[in-house]
């Protein structure tokens, strides 16, 4: 198993549509895991249409620890089978798709830290792999147990001054936390207006995946409107399948790519 997780500087630059979009294009079994500490449910009523946790997501899994029950049989309890893409009738899908929902209680936030390091130790030798959603890195970064278990961490940032402001303020205690290396960017909409190579010349770390720009294809999987038979096709898609197979490929290989 490898564990990518995926945060943001600042609000709205698509974190939550990039996990799951890169989730869908996976390039083998992949488990989708809700870590926003803001509690906002936004894969449950957005891209599963409203569906309820039934008790279950991080909240079992915390209760496991607590009980000191096996992480790998608690994590495989508490995950849900994630729909895949609408898909041609010969065209199977890449892998199995799971999720495992996010807090129901707030209390939980601060507590579930000293999960990380089970659920990491559990997932070794799974063939599958973990893409977290840790939301905003907010004003105390992400928690350290999860910087330390993840092969990667990509903030998602646009390439506004405004979302490369945020990322000046951010990005620096994260590699500074003990994960010099293993952290990187995802671009969603390069160009607009600053390029790739700009911003990683800027920040010092790698670019680790480009995100197509396509606010209508996003807003299929972000709000629970139908997703289209051609959506893997949309640009979005495309630029989700190409980021999924090269981040799977560099994590596996057990290094990033170094800034230009």
């Amino acid at each position: 198993m490898s564990m990518l997780v995926l945060a943001s500087a600042s609000g709205a630059p698509g974190v939550t549509t990039t996990a799951l979009g890169l989730t869908l294009m996976w390039p083998g079994d992949a488990v989708l895991v809700d870590a926003d500490r803001s509690a906002s449910q936004a894969i449950l009523a957005g891209y599963l249409s409203g569906q309820s946790t039934h008790g279950a997501g991080l909240q079992g899994l915390l209760q496991a620890h607590r009980e000191r029950r096996p992480l790998g049989a608690a994590l495989a309890a508490e995950w849900r089978p994630l729909p895949d893409l609408p898909r041609k009738p010969d065209e199977a899908p890449p892998g199995d798709r799971r999720f495992v929902p996010g807090f129901t209680h707030l209390g939980s936030v601060d507590l579930f830290d000293g999960v990380w390091p089970g659920i990491v130790e559990a997932g070794r030798d799974a063939a599958f792999d973990l893409v977290v959603d840790a939301g905003r890195t907010g004003h105390r970064g992400l928690p350290a147990n999860l910087v330390a278990g993840a092969d990667a961490i990509a903030l998602v940032c646009r390439t506004s001054l405004v979302s490369l402001a945020a990322v000046r303020l951010h990005l620096a205690p994260l590699v500074e936390s003990g994960a010099p290396g293993r952290v990187g960017l995802i671009v969603v909409g390069p160009g607009r207006p600053y390029g790739v190579r700009e911003v990683a010349e800027q920040f010092g770390v790698p670019v680790l995946a480009e995100v197509a720009w396509d606010p209508s294809a996003a807003q299929e999987l972000a709000d629970g409107a139908p997703v289209g038979r051609r959506w893997s096709r949309t640009a979005l898609g495309r630029s989700l399948t190409r980021a999924a197979e090269s981040l799977r490929e560099t994590m596996h290989a057990g290094s990033l790519v170094e800034a230009p």
